[in-house]
């Protein structure tokens, strides 16, 4: 199956959520790329320079080319506790690498890195309105959005809100509640639906975070690392039933879990631990990006794929993933 993607793919995961017999097989639709968290910018670190263009040349090599990449944040290392001079650097770099290795259309989410200084941090001379200087250089003129493409629907949502411990919480607020519930009552219950957030609704990688990100007793997950409102949520999912896939970043693991029918795949992240090695304290975990192909009768296919970045500290005796087929 990997070696079908082309481009040298080293490595796949892959999530279905369908059982086919070959005589049915269902038509794909399209095929679409799932990146999260780039990290792109020279401060603190300059390796993305190099790393961001291997990832972009991978993807543009799969034999079997997708039709658009979906980005679910933390596109740049950070501007939430960064200066605006710093952050603007950051975004020049962004879309240096862009222009220069990127042809294929982009859809962006914004993370909680994208999000401007200013809420709960520094003084009067370095704030600046939370998200206007991310909506400005990824062409948004909202954070959150829907759109359709080849008969499903996609719904972006901006989950990154001011509060919480750290700054920053994960929540919709409720006028990003009210826009959903109208998209999706003007959204044909016949077309399969796709959720992106940054941060992830529900996941299982939040479990196996270093303890630094949860309550001392271990269990109690920050109200920054995933949905505090999820049974808000699931009571709007539950009313559509069309809703078939969430994909999300954030925690630089990868992981698949579904609830009562809908399924939420946490993608990993293409610059693994900061574009340094793999994620320092679970190093299962490499560089990659997802392979998204999506079906006309409303399944999905995602494959998780080790696009092979090198030049980074590694070790060889690491645990490694087996990765195939889920």
């Amino acid at each position: 199956m990997a070696g079908a993607l082309g481009g040298g793919v080293l490595a796949n995961l892959c999530f279905a959520n369908r059982i086919t017999a070959a005589a049915q097989t269902p038509r794909r639709a399209f095929r679409f790329v799932h990146f999260g968290d780039t990290h792109v910018g020279h401060i603190p670190f300059s390796l993305s320079a190099d790393g961001y263009p291997k990832a972009l040349k991978h993807v543009h090599a799969l034999t079997d080319a997708p039709e658009f990449i979906l980005h679910t944040g933390d596109i740049i290392t950070d501007a939430f506790w960064a200066t605006r001079e710093s952050a603007t650097s950051q975004w020049k770099a962004w879309r240096k690498v862009m222009e220069e290795h990127c042809t294929l259309p982009i859809r962006y989410t914004l993370g909680n890195h994208d999000v401007n200084f200013g809420w709960d941090h520094g003084d009067d001379s370095t704030k600046f309105p939370g998200k206007s200087l991310a909506l400005e250089n990824s062409g948004l003129t909202s954070p959150y959005y829907s759109f359709d493409h080849k008969g499903w629907h996609f719904i972006v949502l901006d989950n990154t809100q001011p509060g919480g411990w750290n700054g920053f919480q994960i929540l919709l607020d409720d006028a990003q509640v009210a826009w959903v519930e109208e998209d999706l009552k003007r959204t044909s219950p016949e077309v399969p639906v796709i959720v992106a957030t940054h941060a992830p609704i529900i996941c299982v990688a939040c479990f196996f975070e270093p303890l630094s990100k949860k309550h001392p007793d271990g269990m109690v997950i920050s109200n920054d690392c995933v949905h505090q409102d999820v049974a808000r949520i699931h009571a709007i999912f539950s009313r559509h039933p069309n809703i078939k896939l969430c994909l999300s970043g954030h925690y630089h693991q990868v992981d698949h879990c579904g609830y009562l029918g809908v399924d939420y795949i946490c993608g990993g992240a293409v610059c693994a631990d900061y574009w340094r090695r793999p994620l320092k304290y679970r190093p299962e975990f490499e560089a990659g990006y997802g392979v998204v192909d999506l079906f006309t009768d409303g399944t999905f296919e995602y494959r998780f794929i080790d696009y092979g970045l090198v030049g980074y500290q590694d070790d060889p005796k690491r645990p490694r993933h087996p990765w195939g087929i889920i």
